[in-house]
């Protein structure tokens, strides 16, 4: 399945395309393929890729850049372009503790979803999640499939610092900070696995299509995993 799309001069060193139609799996298939295309054949002074839900930017060396010439080669590939397969994806369990202690904001969002802890963890752990796209953090993954249920807006207030390994909520969207940083989602969790291995290649726990299952654990298994990681 083809999608239409739009070639636009990014910046000076880069072109974005962008493609029509819902956000999907076979859209991110569809992107994922024209990707790896364009890697393959490597337009000149290529450097990189970046997949998104529905665009993708082609990063170049600026002094080799030639805009004109550029989104000549980038149209012929993508013409050519078929969707990856979903077969390659993988199914990557990340075990989560929900207790209070590591989850400030479980019992809010509970609440707000007029839900019972127990029935939010079984709810948010029962999920097959589609990493779309990695971004905002090196390493974040953003997730598909989270259930209508939790939706929960953000904090009014983001907090200054969140620790590596925490999930949380923003707005239809969950996901797991891979290190420490400022943010405003709701967290209702955190893991002891580690997200981003900056020593490992490709970096990231993840790729895009793969699958994530979050697994409940208790709090003292929290504990032992962290202890066995750090």
């Amino acid at each position: 399945m083809a999608f239409n799309y739009q070639l636009f001069i990014n910046s000076d060193h880069s072109i974005l395309i962008e493609f029509e139609g819902d956000i999907s799996e076979n859209l991110l298939r569809y992107i994922l393929g024209a990707a790896e295309s364009i890697h393959n054949k490597s337009p000149t002074g290529f450097i990189e890729l970046v997949p998104a839900y529905n665009s993708l930017l082609v990063i170049f060396e600026p002094l080799e850049f030639q805009p004109e010439q550029a989104l000549s080669q980038i149209k012929t590939t993508i013409e050519q372009a078929k969707p990856v397969n979903a077969g390659s994806s993988r199914t990557i369990e990340i075990p989560v503790c929900y207790d209070v202690r590591v989850a400030p904001d479980i019992d809010y969002v509970a609440d707000y979803c007029g839900m019972t802890v127990e029935e939010l963890i079984e709810a948010h752990s029962s999920q097959n999640y589609t990493v779309y796209m990695l971004g905002f953090l090196p390493g974040f993954l953003y997730l598909g499939g989270l259930d209508e249920r939790l939706h929960c807006p953000r904090r009014d207030n983001p907090r200054t610092k969140i620790e590596a390994g925490s999930v949380g909520i923003g707005g239809s969207q969950t996901g797991v900070y891979p290190i420490a940083s400022p943010g405003g989602w709701q967290i209702i969790g955190r893991t002891p696995t580690t997200m981003l291995d900056i020593e490992q290649s490709p970096p990231s726990i993840a790729n895009p299509l793969d699958n994530i299952r979050f697994v409940p654990i208790s709090y003292e298994e929290f504990k032992k995993l962290s202890e066995a990681t750090a």
